[in-house]
């Protein structure tokens, strides 16, 4: 019998190239996006960017977009209204999406000042259920799910065409693998390990700590108590704005629970069924 994902609303998968791996910093190269409706419809969104810094060799190497392929082209801020226009009221689906495309996509929207929300959409990433059931790349994806030879990898639009082939597999192959995108998202998400998209606190013991320099493994609580003097620091770096939002929460003496989170995207989770 044939099983396939249960669509209420379009599924948005995409794939991104970029200049590197680090959202705050790097710029996306190319975007290819995919939107399947639950009707079984299919429209495309693909585009070169100027990311506004050279792009490394390395990258290059990796995707084949050279500083020359993008010269002339828009910078993301020029485009970003059009790709959230195409994006809205669209669940979000990749490859390895929930670790770096959509951390990569939100931060560029936040530089070109473009509202951008995950809020009600429902995530779901294939690398995560292909690690879940067989731990390999997209490349090998697609070669054992599909039985195909993706020649055309790091091709943004390519990559998001053989991402939903997988997806698709994915879900003919194991039987016990729920299309429901509720449940597809907790697989994806891994219930989160981060208290932030931006990757710079983590959950201790419920309890949000810093996951990154010389207050690394410090709860937040301890260091806005002993060394606020950080917390300003970081108010004047280029910190996501999520992150600088829990920083300002803590000088004012509010901190992030994981308890709170967790009933928080239990009403939400409701709310969304109750649509």
């Amino acid at each position: 019998m044939k099983r396939q994902l249960k669509l209420k609303r379009p599924l948005a998968i995409f794939d991104l190239e970029t200049t590197g791996t680090v959202p705050h910093i790097d710029r996306i190269v190319e975007i290819g996006i995919i939107k399947i409706y639950p009707d079984g419809r299919k429209t495309k969104y693909r585009a070169l960017v100027n990311p506004g810094i050279p792009i490394p060799l390395g990258a290059t190497l990796v995707h084949g977009i050279s500083d020359r392929d993008v010269k002339g082209k828009p910078k993301f801020r020029k485009i970003a209204r059009k790709v959230e226009r195409f994006l809205r009221d669209c669940d979000l689906a990749g490859f390895n999406s929930v670790k770096f495309d959509i951390p990569m996509l939100q931060s560029e929207f936040e530089r070109a000042k473009v509202p951008f929300s995950l809020d009600g959409r429902r995530t779901v990433d294939a690398l995560r259920i292909f690690h879940l059931k067989e731990r390999r790349d997209l490349t090998a994806a697609y070669l054992f799910y599909c039985d195909g030879d993706h020649t055309n990898a790091h091709s943004a639009l390519d990559d998001a065409r053989v991402c939903w082939k997988v997806l698709q597999a994915q879900l003919k192959r194991y039987t016990d693998l729920s299309p429901d995108l509720d449940d597809l998202h907790d697989i994806s998400t891994e219930k989160e390990r981060y208290v932030d998209r931006g990757k710079r606190f983590e959950w201790k013991d419920g309890d949000a700590s810093f996951g990154f320099g010389e207050h690394r493994g410090k709860l937040l609580k301890d260091v806005a108590k002993e060394k606020p003097d950080y917390l300003q620091w970081m108010l004047g770096r280029d910190f996501p704005e999520a992150t600088k939002q829990i920083v300002t929460d803590a000088l004012n003496g509010k901190f992030p629970s994981k308890e709170s989170s967790k009933i928080q995207l239990s009403v939400h989770r409701l709310s969304i069924r109750s649509k």
